[in-house]
């Protein structure tokens, strides 16, 4: 079976934020575990709905999954479990450590840290969207 490409991985990226992303922002938020609402389309710095913003940033992580998916280590692991493991870890900390020192906000943004691991959760869920998004592109999920 050939590789998974780039785009496939930002349209999996996409799609699984839309939906297993936004999904378990919206139990969370609901259980008020969630610092921010989901589905967000206010306009946030630059005049960019919130939820539009996201969208691309998750192209662009899913797209570095399936890149990263190429190296002989992860290729051992379930795709599942390398996706969930990837987006619960490489994109909350660049958003906690990287993304939070650009904006001149505390570490974590200064979440408690049962808000800061709801954050988690809902990334790992992202992930594991991510897999099923690239599995159903390639017809895995039938076979």
């Amino acid at each position: 079976m050939r590789r998974f490409g780039v785009a496939e991985g930002m349209l999996a990226g996409a799609f699984a934020a839309l939906t297993f992303h936004q999904s378990a922002a919206a139990v969370l938020h609901a259980l008020g575990w969630f610092p921010v609402a989901p589905f967000d389309l206010s306009a946030g710095p630059g005049g960019m709905p919130a939820l539009v913003k996201a969208l691309l940033w998750s192209a662009g992580w899913g797209a570095g999954f399936v890149l990263l998916w190429r190296l002989p280590g992860l290729r051992r692991l379930p795709l599942v479990v390398a996706a969930t493991g990837y987006a619960a870890s490489l994109p909350v900390v660049f958003l906690f450590v990287v993304l939070a020192w650009w904006k001149g906000s505390p570490l974590a943004y200064g979440l408690p840290a049962g808000l800061a691991s709801a954050v988690v959760l809902a990334h790992a869920a992202w992930g594991f969207g991510i897999a099923l998004w690239l599995a159903g592109m390639r017809g895995l999920l039938m076979r």
